[in-house]
Formats: structure tokens, C-alpha cells, sequence
């Protein structure tokens, strides 16, 4: 059976995101490619172990006739990050940041060479970051974030040497940068062999703060740039069973390349724009048996189109995937070395430390730090040794544990309790020797002049009225050193008490600095030490949100600011039930 159709031909569109498409062109079942609806060189994509060292930077094997990749920066957003800062795409030394999402997020920047050998355009970025504990899974898939102002958008930028003396735009007083919007360029906006793009991207929702429930055992991540060949032999207006499966299947013809395995689907026809005429894209196509009016599919041996369409997705290139790890403390708590050599607590990309006596919550990308290529390691197995000495006060940490609040009944859901118990000793013995030394000696030079008195001879008045005198002066002296001395007891045990102001001990946590719970009943508790006791146990509490992780104490000692680590394995473990 034949048929031949006779009228204008068509197209159905151009395959997903091929410059080259024309009127005329398929519609392909399947695609890899971005999106066609992206603007005009845009490149757009769909959507999408423990220990210390450093975290190695990946990078594409060496090779050529290939897309070679590499990661520039990448950060792991925590939920509790304010900012979410990353380093601007465009190298100027400025950062993008979004707002504060209650989720955790991947951010990455991708650098790209065509080593090729062909003219490619349009590429885009495929990955995934998967969070895996044995046999679960979750994946968080990213593409690449649009660059440029609202009418010219793109999803690559294009390396540009920078003169030297370049200048700041006087308008904007911009400085130049390499990495240049290439998009509207009618020359520039294909990717030549040799030259470098970048991507960005920037998952704000991975998964929710919930994903430390599971919690994963490894971390793994993977970047793959594809883009499309501008050269290329891929399209035809005839197709012979010998290299194409043919067949009509309701009101279109589909045909299946045997090389590649991609299928396009041509309408027979269409209705015409502006009125209901109807308009043939295929011109003629030969049955391979005769077949039923009703069939589903009629097997063709030959077709020939009226123009030709694009039929291939051979034309697209790939970089080799480019795969890494991540430690799985970065979504709880590790340490992190400062380009200053200073180690740090950080949660994802939040830092926490101390600079200037004050608590400093960072993103790690204004630190400069890249969550690939730092040095690391896991927090110590068990709590750090907290403990002071000032004069005669001594204080430390005897233990530090949190309850759920599934254990107490005081808590609401969500909340966890985290309680510090100290041991503070007071040297009431060294404070009564200190402030005795006066008295003693006053005590010393009276009894030195009654015994001048005694010896003293009666006969000579003028002696006598001396020695008693200097007896009267001693014992005047005496007595002032005894009630400084009793007075001075009492308010020298104040003195070192408050030198500890146990009632004002914080928590900073991955999420902020907090103040204790029950601080005026630790309060009250700790007068204990003025009143005569010499030693004194107490248990300061913080409630805590269900993620929330234990960084350091901070308190005063004697008005100088204290920083006491207390970020151990134990603290880290959520308790999911």
C-alpha cells in the first residue's frame, strides 16, 4: 500500500534546545538537551569518610578530545545558614547571597574547556548530590542558574582576558572582569575549541533540615557539561528501512534512527495558522504490507518528507562524569581550617568561632573557603576538658548530656534539652590564709610592744609613757586589721564567686548563642559560695531545637570573655526514635 501526500510542509519544531533547528524540524520523543523555551543561547538544563585532611579537589582525567571539567567552589547550605553567600560567578570579588530557607542546598561553580576540536554551543550542567545510608537514598539534582540582567539572560559566561590597566566603568564603577555574557553575540556566543565557560548553580532546596534523621553515611556528588556540535550532518527529508525503523502510527509518522536510537515523531498534517485549511508534511511513504484501515501501526519501508527535519542526537557531546565526596559531618559539625591557619567549628557553610571577643556566625564562602580542597576534621570522639582556675575559685565541666524530648515531660516536641554540670570549689582556707597576713602581723607587733612595755623601767617616766604609747598604737592597729580581716572574709568570697557569673553561662550552638534555661535558679544555687560553702555542684540547662548542635560554652571569668569548646561525637547524635 502507498500513499502520497501532497502539500506544504510543516515542522513540528526544533529538537530541545538546538540553535540550528528550523521550521520544519521534529519534535523528538526523548531529549537530553535544555529546553528550547530558554533564551537565544542560553544553554538552559533541566532541572534537576571521617577523619582529618584535606578534601580532595576533583578534577577530569587529563585528556583530550573531550569537555574538561573542574569545580571552582561548591558549599553545602545548611538550613540554618542566614545567608547562603557564595563567591560571585563572575570572579569581581563580591558575593550573592539569598535568603534563609529551612533547607539544606547545594551551591556550585562549574569551569568548563572545550577541548573537542569541534564548534559547540548551548551547553548546559547536569548533577546530583546523593545523601546514602546503606540502602536509602535521598538525591538532590541541580542544573545551572541564569546569569545576567532580566533581557539578557544566560546560563554559561565566557573567559575574556582582562587587559592590564583595564579601567572601572565610570558609570557603574564595575571593575573588569574576565568572565563575560557572551549570549547576544552573534560571533562569540559558540563555545570554540580551547576556550573556558562557567556555570552556576544553586539548589536552595535539597531536602528539608529532616535529612539529619537518616543520617548519611557518605556523601556523593557528580557534574557531567554537555553541549551540542555546530557542525553536524543530522538532518534528512528521506528515510529507507535500512537505516531507520519507519512507521505511521495515527495522524504522524515515526522514525527511529538505528544508529543512535532516537525517535521523531512528523505530523502528516496540521491545520494552518489564520484559517482551517488542512497542510501535509510528508510527501510521500510506502507500507512495508498492506494493513488494516484501524491498525495502530503500519510498518513503512520508505518516506520522504517535503523538507528536511532534524532526526539525531548523536551531535551532542559530554564531558566524562566528574564524581566526589563529601564528609558526612559537614551537614552536622566539623572542623575546618581558616586560610589563617585557625581551626574552626563549622555546620555546612556556617562557621562558628571567636574573633574580637565576640561569637561570629560566618557563611564559608566570605571566608574564602571552598567545601572541596579544605582541610578538616571530625570533632574529638569525646568532650573536650572545660576547666578554670582564678586565684583560689577552681571550676569544670563534670559532664555534658542531652535529653530528648520524648524522655521529658517539661520539653515540648521538637525540643531537646542540654545539661552542664559543673564542679566549683572555693579555697576558703587560701582565702582566710591570704587575708589574715595583715592581721597577723598586727597581732605580731602588739604583742612585740606589750613586751617592750614590760621591760621598760618604772622609774623613767618619759620611757614609760613611749612604751605604752607604741603598746596603744599596736593594739589600735591590731584591732583594725582583725575587723578588716573579718569584714574582708565575707567579701572576698563574694568577690571570687562573682568572678564566675555561673547564672550568665551561654551556649553558642550551630545556630546561635543562647542563654541557660534555668539560669535564676543557678543563680540562687551559686550564692552558695559567698554564704561559707567551699564546694558546690550545679547543672545549668539550655533548651535546644530538635538540630540544634553544641558548640562551645562562653562566659566571663574575672570580665575577661571565655571561650570553651564542648562540640564532641556524643553531643552530634540526633535521636530520631
Amino acid at each position: 500500500m502507498s500513499w502520497v501526500l501532497l502539500a506544504a510542509l510543516v515542522g513540528a519544531g526544533s529538537g530541545c534546545g538546538n540553535k540550528e533547528g528550523a521550521a520544519g524540524s521534529a519534535t523528538p520523543a526523548t531529549s537530553g538537551a535544555p529546553s528550547a523555551a530558554a533564551p537565544a543561547g542560553s544553554g538552559a538544563a533541566p532541572s534537576g569518610e571521617s577523619g582529618g585532611g584535606a578534601v580532595a579537589q576533583p578534577t577530569t582525567p587529563p585528556s583530550t578530545g573531550t569537555i574538561q571539567v573542574s569545580v571552582k567552589d561548591l558549599q553545602l547550605f545548611h538550613p540554618f545558614s542566614s545567608e547562603r553567600a557564595m563567591p560571585n560567578v563572575r570572579d569581581n570579588g563580591t558575593y550573592s547571597t539569598r535568603d534563609q530557607n529551612s533547607a539544606y542546598g547545594v551551591g556550585v561553580i562549574v569551569e568548563a574547556t572545550n577541548d573537542t576540536g569541534e564548534v559547540l554551543s548551548d551547553a548546559w550542567l547536569e548533577g546530583n548530590v546523593r545523601f546514602l545510608n546503606g540502602d536509602r537514598e535521598v538525591e538532590c539534582k541541580f542544573g545551572p542558574d541564569s546569569v545576567g540582567d532580566y533581557y539578557n539572560t544566560t546560563y554559561t559566561l565566557h573567559f575574556n582576558n582582562v587587559p592590564e590597566g583595564a579601567k572601572a566603568d565610570p558609570f557603574t564603577g564595575e571593575k573588569p572582569t574576565a568572565w563575560k555574557n557572551e549570549s547576544s553575540s552573534t560571533n562569540e556566543r559558540v563555545w570554540r575549541p580551547g576556550e573556558r565557560i562557567r556555570f552556576v548553580a544553586r539548589k536552595n532546596e535539597c531536602e528539608s533540615v529532616v535529612l539529619a534523621d537518616m543520617p548519611p553515611s557518605q556523601i556523593r556528588g557528580r557534574v557531567l557539561v554537555k553541549a551540542n556540535k555546530v557542525f553536524v550532518k543530522s538532518y534528512a527529508s528521506t528515510f529507507d528501512e535500512a537505516d531507520f525503523d519507519l512507521a505511521l502510527v495515527g495522524d504522524a509518522v515515526r522514525i527511529r534512527d538505528k544508529a543512535s536510537g532516537h525517535v521523531a515523531f512528523v505530523p502528516v498534517r496540521e491545520e494552518a495558522e489564520g484559517n482551517r485549511s488542512a497542510r501535509y508534511n510528508v510527501l510521500s511513504m510506502t507500507a512495508a504490507k498492506d494493513a488494516s484501515k484501524d491498525a495502530p501501526a503500519v510498518p513503512l519501508t520508505h518516506l520522504e518528507l517535503r523538507y528536511p527535519i532534524r532526526y539525531t542526537r548523536a551531535d551532542i557531546l559530554e564531558s566524562p562524569p566528574l564524581e566526589f565526596d563529601l564528609p558526612p559531618q559537614s551537614m552536622t559539625l566539623q572542623m575546618v581550617k581558616l586560610p589563617s591557619g585557625e581551626a574552626v567549628h563549622a555546620s555546612g557553610n556556617v562557621l562558628v568561632y571567636v574573633k574580637e571577643n565576640k561569637v561570629v556566625y560566618q557563611d564559608m564562602a566570605k571566608a574564602k573557603l571552598s567545601l572541596l580542597g579544605i582541610t578538616r576534621e571530625d570533632v574529638p570522639g569525646a568532650m573536650p576538658e572545660v576547666s578554670f582556675t582564678k586565684n583560689e575559685l577552681t571550676g569544670s565541666v563534670k559532664s555534658a548530656s542531652i535529653t530528648e524530648h520524648a524522655d521529658d515531660t517539661a520539653l515540648s516536641k521538637g525540643q531537646r534539652k542540654l545539661s552542664v554540670t559543673w564542679n566549683l570549689h572555693l579555697q576558703g582556707d587560701g582565702i582566710d590564709r591570704r587575708l589574715r597576713v595583715p592581721f597577723d602581723i598586727a597581732s605580731s607587733e602588739y604583742e612585740k610592744a606589750s613586751a617592750d612595755l614590760s621591760q621598760v623601767d618604772g622609774g623613767d617616766a618619759a620611757a614609760v609613757a613611749e612604751a605604752k604609747a607604741a603598746e596603744a598604737k599596736a593594739k589600735a592597729a591590731k584591732s583594725a586589721a582583725e575587723t578588716k580581716y573579718k569584714n574582708g572574709l565575707k567579701g572576698e568570697r563574694e568577690k571570687l564567686a562573682k568572678a564566675f557569673p555561673c547564672a550568665d553561662v551561654k551556649i553558642a550552638t550551630n545556630r546561635g548563642t543562647k542563654s541557660a534555661s534555668n539560669g535564676k535558679a543557678v543563680g540562687e544555687a551559686c550564692k552558695a559560695l559567698v554564704t561559707g560553702s567551699d564546694d558546690l555542684e550545679v547543672t545549668i540547662t539550655y533548651t535546644l531545637d530538635r538540630y540544634e548542635i553544641p558548640v562551645a560554652l562562653v562566659y566571663s571569668l574575672a570580665g575577661e570573655f571565655t571561650w570553651s569548646p564542648i562540640a564532641s561525637a556524643p553531643l552530634l547524635k540526633l535521636d530520631p526514635r
